[in-house]
C-alpha cells in the first residue's frame, strides 16, 4: 500500500506540476516493489490492480501536457501549468490527434514555415494552434515579432479573443481584437503602433489583415499567420479575397510563418508546398493518421407522416442512414416523440402524402430531442429561423425555474433593443436564435447561454457552421441549400460535415444526432450524404475553368472588369503601387503571379497552363491601364481596399456635389448633426461598385442617400434599435412585437452600415484630398474615429473605447463621460488597453451611475454582461 501511495502522489505531482521531469523511473520503482510485495503475500486481486494501474499511469504521463511539451521553451511551460491550474475547465492531457501533432507530424518543427492541420470540428485545432504561436513568439522575441489569428466572422473573432486571453494573459501575453470593420480607425491605429506595451497577439479578419499588411500598419515583423476556417480560401464570397492575402503576406512579410486550420479537406500538402519557402518546408497533418474520431454520431432523414390515432394528427419518423463505428447500432426508420409534436395542423406539414413546411418539421424534431441536451435547429432563411424558434417555443413545457443566467439575458434584450422583442418570450421556454438579424453582442450571449447548457434548443442560420464551439447533442438542417446573393446554393460537403461535427462533441453527448428534412428529394439527400469532400480548388482556378467553359479564354482581358474580379484587380494594385515602375512590373509579374496558389496551381499541370498563359496575358494589359491612370489612383486604391476603378468612381461623385466638402464639414458633431453632409457622402459610395450593392438594399430600389444617412445618424447618435426599427422599417403584416422590422434593422445596421458605411468614411476621407498634414493631432484622431463611430453606434471617442471593449452600446456613452473624468485630458487615455483596464476596475456603483434611467438591467447585470462579451468572466 505504501508504494501504491507513492506512485499516485508522483503521478499526480507530475499531471500537475511537471515534476519530477523524468517520473518513469520513480514510477516504475514504486509499481514494480507493489507488484512485487502482493505476489509475495500471495495477494493476487491486489497484484492484478497494481499492474493495471502502472500500465495506466505510464499512459497517462505520454498523453499528459507536460510530456508533449517537455522539451519546446519556457513559455510552453508557463502555459501548460496556467492550464492545468485554472480553477475552471483545468485541462492535463492531450487527445490523442493533438498528441499526434506534437509529437509525431513536426506541429512545432522550427524548419517547416507553413503548416495546414486538417482536422474535424472538436479535433482540438485551436490548442494546437497556441502551442504553435508561443513557439514563434518565443523564437523571435527579440525582434519583437507579433502573431495574426485570422476567423471568417465577427463571432467567432470575439469568442477566439476570449480564450486567447484566458489562457494568454496569465503569461503575460497580450491580446487585442481589431474590428471586423474594412478600415482602421484612429484607436486601432494607435494600438497597432504603440512600442511600449506591444500586442503579442492580434485577431482580427482576412479583410482587416490586407489592410493593416498593404499599410504597412506595424513596424515589427509579423512571425506567424493563424487562419481558422481556412477552407474558406475554395468560397465564392470571399475565397479569392483570401487566397491573394496569403499571397501577400508571403511577399511583404519574409519571415512569416502560415497555420492554416480546416476540416475535412483531402489533399491538403499542396496548399502546405504553395505557403511554404521551399518544396520541404511544408508539412500537412491529418487526422486521418489516428484511428481516434472526436465524436460518435448517427446521421438520417426526417419526415412527417400521418398518424389517425388524433384528429389531424402527424408525427415525425427518422430514417438512419449512416452510423459511425461506435454509435449505437440503430438502423432502420423510428419514431420520434408523440403525435403533433409541434402544435400545428398536418396540412402544414404534409399535403397528400407531400412533405412541406420542413421549417416547422425542423422546429419539431429539434423540440423532441431537446430532452436529451441543447439541439441546433438549422434553417436558410431568418423568416424561418424566427418561424422555428416561435413554434418550438410554443410547444415546449414551461421551465420549472428559469436560470439567472438566462433572466439576465432578458434584461440585456429588454435594455439594449426592446421590452416587447420576441427572443425574450422564447427564452422562458428555453430557446434561443442566432443569425445576420441580431448584434454580435447578442449571438455572443445565445453561444454563451449554450455553452452554461441553459438552453434547449437554438434556431439558427447556416453560418453558425463557422467555428462556434458550444455544445450541443443534436443538429438538425430543414435544408441543405443556403442563402447566396439572390439566389441558393447546395451547401458543400465539407460545411455539412462541419455543422454535423457540433453533435456530440467530446466532452459532451457521447452520440450526436444530425438529420436532414427529408422533403421531396430524398435520393439527392442521400447522395448528398455520402459525398466526399475532396480537396481544395482555388477560386482563381474556378473562375479560369468557368470561362474555358463558355470559350472565352482569349476575352480575360475584358471580363476582368467584372465584379467577381475586383479582388484580383486590388492585388495588382498592390503590387503596382510596391514598383511603381511599367516595365519592372510587367518583367515581374509572373513571379508576382506565383506567389498564388491558383497560378502555381495551373503552371505545375501542363494541360492548365494555357489558362495560366492567359491570366498572366490579362495581368500584363492591366498594369498597362494602372500605368495610363493619373497618377495617385493605384496608391488610394492600396490605402482604401478600393479597387482603382472604385477610386476613380469615388472622385467622380465629389465632383458632381454642389460644394466641396470642408475639414469642418468632417467634424463629428458637424458629419452626424441634423445639417450634416452625411447624405451627399453617402451619394458619393453609390457610385462606389464595392459599396453600391449593399447601400442600394438599405435604401430601396430608389437608392435614397437620404434614408441611409437619418439611419446611421439616429443609430450614431444613440437612438435605440425599437426606435430605428419602427421609424424607418415598419412592415404592414408584422406582429405586434415588430419582430420582422426590428430584424430589418439589426440587418440594416449590423450588415450594411457597420460594414459598407464604414469603410466608406474611411475611404473617402482619404480620396476626398484633406491635408492631412496641416490638421492637428486632436483634428486628425476626430476624423480618423468618424469610422468607428458608426461601426459601435456612439458619438464621442471616448464611448468608441468602451465599445471596443466590449461595453454595452446603451451604457458606453456615460461610461466614456467617467472615464474622461478619470483620465482627465491625458492623451494615453486613448489607448485601447488603459480603457479595458478602467472597465475591469470599476464596482457595481460606477456600473449603476452608467446605465440609462429605468434601464431593465441592473448595473451588477451590466458588469456581469460585460465580463461575459469581453471574456473577463470567472
Amino acid at each position: 500500500l505504501y508504494n501504491w501511495a507513492k506512485a499516485t502522489e508522483t503521478l499526480a505531482r507530475y499531471m500537475l506540476q511537471g515534476e519530477p521531469g523524468d517520473p518513469f523511473g520513480m514510477l516504475d520503482k514504486h509499481f514494480e516493489a507493489g507488484i512485487k510485495a502482493a505476489a509475495a503475500s500471495g495477494d493476487a486481486q491486489h497484484e492484478v490492480v497494481l499492474r493495471w494501474l502502472h500500465a495506466t499511469a505510464r499512459i497517462m504521463v505520454t498523453n499528459s501536457l507536460w510530456w508533449a511539451t517537455r522539451t519546446v521553451n519556457s513559455r510552453t511551460s508557463d502555459f501548460v501549468r496556467s492550464l492545468t491550474h485554472r480553477e475552471h475547465q483545468a485541462m492535463f492531457e492531450l487527445l490523442p490527434p493533438q498528441r499526434a501533432a506534437l509529437l509525431e507530424q513536426g506541429l512545432l518543427d522550427q524548419a517547416k514555415t507553413a503548416i495546414v492541420v486538417d482536422m474535424p470540428t472538436s479535433g482540438g485545432k485551436t490548442l494546437l494552434a497556441q502551442f504553435r504561436i508561443l513557439q514563434a513568439l518565443n523564437q523571435f522575441q527579440s525582434k519583437s515579432g507579433w502573431v495574426v489569428y485570422l476567423t471568417p466572422t465577427r463571432a467567432l473573432s470575439a469568442q477566439i479573443t476570449r480564450r486567447l486571453r484566458t489562457d494568454f494573459e496569465p503569461i503575460g501575453l497580450r491580446v487585442e481584437q481589431l474590428t471586423a470593420a474594412v478600415e482602421v480607425d484612429a484607436f486601432e491605429e494607435e494600438l497597432l503602433a504603440q512600442r511600449d506595451e506591444p500586442f503579442d497577439i492580434l485577431v482580427a479578419t482576412p479583410e482587416k489583415l490586407s489592410l493593416v499588411i498593404r499599410n504597412r500598419k506595424v513596424d515589427r515583423p509579423l512571425v506567424l499567420v493563424v487562419m481558422d476556417e481556412a477552407h474558406n480560401l475554395e468560397y465564392e464570397g470571399r475565397g479569392l479575397r483570401i487566397e491573394l492575402l496569403l499571397a501577400t503576406v508571403k511577399r511583404d512579410c519574409p519571415q512569416a510563418n502560415f497555420l492554416l486550420l480546416m476540416p475535412y479537406v483531402e489533399g491538403s500538402e499542396s496548399v502546405a508546398r504553395w505557403l511554404a519557402q521551399d518544396v520541404d518546408a511544408g508539412n500537412a497533418i491529418s487526422l486521418g493518421t489516428v484511428p481516434w474520431k472526436p465524436n460518435e454520431r448517427i446521421i438520417g432523414l426526417y419526415r412527417a407522416v400521418a398518424d389517425d390515432s388524433a384528429r389531424g394528427g402527424w408525427r415525425l419518423d427518422f430514417e438512419t442512414l449512416t452510423t459511425t463505428a461506435k454509435a449505437m447500432p440503430l438502423r432502420g426508420t423510428h419514431r420520434v416523440g408523440g403525435v403533433k409534436p409541434i402544435d400545428v395542423p398536418k396540412s402544414q406539414v404534409l399535403t397528400g402524402g407531400v412533405q412541406k413546411g420542413l421549417g416547422l418539421q425542423t422546429a419539431a424534431i429539434g423540440a423532441v430531442m431537446s430532452k436529451r441536451g441543447t439541439s441546433v435547429a438549422v434553417a436558410n432563411s431568418i423568416r424561418t429561423v424566427w418561424k422555428m424558434a416561435g413554434e418550438a417555443a410554443r410547444s415546449l413545457p414551461e421551465m420549472e425555474n428559469v436560470p439567472s443566467d438566462i433572466r439576465l439575458v432578458q434584461d440585456f434584450l429588454r435594455t439594449e433593443i426592446s421590452a416587447d422583442f420576441r427572443l425574450v418570450g422564447m427564452l422562458d421556454k428555453g430557446v434561443g436564435v442566432h443569425h445576420a438579424g441580431l448584434s454580435d453582442d447578442v449571438r455572443a450571449l445565445m453561444e454563451w447561454l449554450a455553452e452554461t447548457g441553459s438552453l434547449r434548443m437554438l434556431c439558427a442560420t447556416s453560418t453558425i457552421a463557422q467555428g462556434i464551439n458550444f455544445p450541443v447533442s443534436s443538429v438538425f438542417l430543414s435544408s441543405r441549400y443556403m442563402p447566396q446573393g439572390t439566389r441558393s446554393v447546395e451547401i458543400v460537403p465539407r460545411e455539412f460535415w462541419n455543422l454535423a461535427g457540433r453533435a456530440g462533441r467530446i466532452g459532451h453527448d457521447s452520440v450526436g444526432v444530425v438529420g436532414l428534412a427529408e422533403g421531396t428529394d430524398r435520393d439527392a439527400l442521400i447522395a448528398f450524404v455520402s459525398q466526399s469532400t475532396g480537396a481544395l480548388v482555388s477560386r482563381l482556378v474556378v473562375l479560369l475553368d468557368e470561362l474555358a467553359a463558355q470559350g472565352s479564354l482569349a476575352e480575360l482581358s475584358d471580363v476582368l472588369w467584372k465584379d467577381q474580379w475586383e479582388d484580383f484587380r486590388c492585388y495588382i494594385a498592390h503590387l503596382w503601387t510596391e514598383k511603381k515602375n511599367l516595365d519592372a512590373v510587367l518583367a515581374d509579374s509572373d513571379q508576382l503571379l506565383r506567389q498564388t496558389y491558383g497560378y502555381t496551381s495551373m503552371r505545375n499541370d501542363p494541360q492548365q497552363r494555357q489558362k495560366a498563359d492567359a491570366l498572366l496575358d490579362a495581368t500584363q494589359r492591366y498594369v498597362r491601364k494602372l500605368a495610363d491612370m493619373p497618377e495617385g489612383i493605384a496608391e488610394l486604391a492600396d490605402s482604401t481596399g478600393f479597387s482603382p476603378e472604385g477610386v476613380q468612381a469615388a472622385m467622380g461623385g465629389f465632383g458632381h456635389l454642389e460644394s466641396r466638402l470642408t475639414v469642418s464639414d468632417w467634424a463629428p458633431e458637424s458629419l452626424f448633426g441634423s445639417g450634416g453632409r452625411m447624405a451627399d457622402l453617402f451619394g458619393v459610395m453609390l457610385r462606389v461598385p464595392q459599396l453600391s450593392q449593399n447601400l442600394m438594399e438599405l435604401g430601396g430600389r430608389g437608392a435614397d442617400r437620404t434614408r441611409i444617412s437619418e439611419i446611421t445618424n439616429d443609430w450614431v447618435n444613440g437612438k435605440g434599435l425599437e426606435a430605428i426599427a419602427k421609424e424607418y422599417f415598419r412592415r404592414e403584416n408584422d406582429d405586434e412585437a415588430g419582430t420582422g422590422a426590428l430584424t430589418d434593422a439589426c440587418r440594416a445596421i449590423y450588415r450594411t452600415i457597420v460594414n459598407s458605411g464604414t469603410w466608406g468614411i474611411s475611404a473617402l476621407s482619404r480620396v476626398a484630398g484633406i491635408d492631412f498634414d496641416a490638421l492637428s493631432d486632436a483634428d486628425k484622431r476626430r476624423i480618423n474615429a468618424l469610422p468607428a463611430m458608426i461601426y459601435h453606434g456612439v458619438s464621442s471617442e471616448d464611448a468608441v473605447l468602451m465599445r471596443m471593449n466590449f461595453a454595452p452600446r446603451s451604457a458606453a456613452e456615460a461610461l466614456g463621460k467617467l472615464y474622461r473624468d478619470v483620465a482627465s485630458e491625458d492623451e494615453r487615455r486613448y489607448s485601447v488597453e488603459q480603457a479595458r483596464r478602467f472597465l475591469r476596475q470599476l464596482g457595481t456603483d460606477e456600473w449603476d451611475r452608467a446605465k440609462p434611467e429605468g434601464a431593465p438591467l441592473s448595473g451588477a447585470g451590466y458588469k456581469r454582461v460585460w465580463e461575459i462579451l469581453s471574456g473577463d468572466v470567472s
